[in-house]
């Protein structure tokens, strides 16, 4: 009986030895380990210096985030030009003047010699005039962006450029859960805008030779080949820095917003651990004062940076929404000339208007954490008698959250509030009917 059970232990030890070196075979090749705090620090760090560069090397902006108040423009008002501003200047006019011209054109000769990629196609000319006004809407849109880092107006987006040195909770003012949050959060963002980048010009490229080798005249007319795929490379570098612009910036605006919201989320937790401390009696009034001082300051520099910021926002809410609109009209609802063409089309499309919406949640993110930031603040006021000083902080505070210019300016008479996503993707919705039934039947 003894011997049986020694037995019984030793095929037991076995067994478990042989499970165990499974499990760890099994865990080193088919999963992956969450990285400590140092290394994953460095990871982030990398992944934003590597985004920031691609900002830089397409001339998204020119200093990345080491942005400052100095203005950079020559004696007549304008920002310097160099190499790069000249290439692109000159690829995205000739983009222009090039489908300006073919949306207007009759002449099979000027089409074959400016390399119609839509050519002998019906409803070609309506495609080819929107690309057009597409092209230099975006590239002005991109000299805008450029002119006003040369002012020096965009100091606010840099307020987050503490992070390539390291995510530090004294550096960022925040604890240490909501640091690792905005890390996370950044390291997300970064991570997808930095892949998004890389594959525009492939992307670019395939929408604009899609054009071409789908058109039943290529094999026709050797002569209107040769020319359709010699403009190809200038289309194809004209859409990529537009799309360039849109992403590019939007990560600059995205990841400023986040640390701002992450910020008042630690206010919030400050309150939360005030409100612990008047429970047991532990309340001391200078404590409320600090706080007080705290988030007047953090909403002073918020509210200076979305100040600054209205009219890009303006831009990407309204001016790039709608076009997106259109070419998600067009390649979903139309399904305009070929079909490879419509899926990239309706692909890129759908990609800007996700990430404008990603906008509309940050926003009303941040407007929800201003409001349970005044429901603690009324519950601290409530519970201990404050003097005259701190109501006052504390009203000026609740004033401004709750009051009647609750939201993010954009422009100068419309006003962000926290159910603005709903009204967003309602707003697209309607668009997107509208054109199907005053602009789809033209088209077809």
């Amino acid at each position: 009986m003894r011997q049986r059970n020694e037995f019984n232990q030793i095929m037991a030890a076995k067994v478990r030895s042989v499970l165990s070196k499974q499990k760890s075979f099994f865990q080193n090749k088919y999963s992956f380990e969450i990285p400590d705090a140092k290394e994953f620090d460095e990871t982030v760090c990398n992944k934003i210096r590597q985004t920031e560069r691609l900002t830089i090397l397409f001339q998204i902006v020119r200093n990345g985030l080491n942005q400052s108040d100095s203005v950079e423009v020559n004696a007549f008002g304008f920002r310097r030009y160099n190499w790069m501003d000249w290439l692109i200047t000159v690829s995205c006019l000739l983009t222009v003047i090039r489908c300006g011209i073919l949306g207007r054109n009759t002449n099979d000769s000027v089409s074959i010699y400016l390399g119609d990629p839509l050519f002998r196609v019906k409803d070609g000319h309506v495609l080819l005039l929107w690309i057009s006004v597409a092209v230099l809407v975006m590239y002005l849109f991109r000299e805008w962006l450029l002119f006003l880092e040369a002012k020096g107006k965009f100091k606010v987006l840099s307020v987050w450029s503490i992070c390539c040195d390291g995510f530090n909770p004294v550096d960022l003012q925040m604890n240490e859960l909501n640091t690792k949050r905005f890390r996370f959060t950044i390291y997300l963002v970064s991570l997808t805008i930095y892949w998004i980048m890389l594959i525009i010009p492939l992307f670019c490229t395939l929408l604009s030779f899609s054009l071409v080798l789908s058109n039943p005249l290529m094999y026709q007319n050797p002569k209107w080949a040769f020319f359709a795929l010699l403009w190809s490379p200038t289309f194809s570098f004209s859409l990529a820095i537009t799309f360039f612009a849109i992403m590019g910036f939007g990560w600059y605006i995205m990841c400023s917003l986040y640390f701002h919201l992450y910020r008042l989320r630690d206010l919030i937790d400050c309150a939360d651990f005030l409100l612990n401390n008047s429970k047991h009696g532990l309340f001391v009034e200078k404590d409320v004062q600090l706080f007080c001082s705290k988030v007047i300051q953090n909403l002073n520099t918020f509210e200076v940076a979305s100040h600054k910021l209205r009219y890009l926002l303006l831009w990407y809410f309204f001016v790039i929404s709608s076009g997106s609109d259109f070419d998600l009209f067009l390649g979903t609802i139309i399904r305009v000339y070929d079909s490879l063409f419509c899926n990239l089309l309706a692909t890129g499309s759908f990609s800007i208007l996700l990430s404008v919406g990603i906008f509309g949640l940050v926003f009303g993110s941040f407007i929800t954490q201003l409001d349970r930031l005044t429901i603690r603040l009324h519950q601290l006021s409530c519970r201990n008698k404050l003097s005259m000083q701190s109501v006052s902080k504390v009203l000026e505070i609740m004033d401004r959250a709750a009051g009647p210019y609750n939201g993010i300016k954009i422009g100068d008479f419309l006003t962000l509030e926290k159910q603005f996503f709903i009204l967003f993707i309602a707003e697209n919705i309607s668009i997107l009917m509208l054109f199907t039934v005053n602009i789809g039947p033209l088209l077809h």
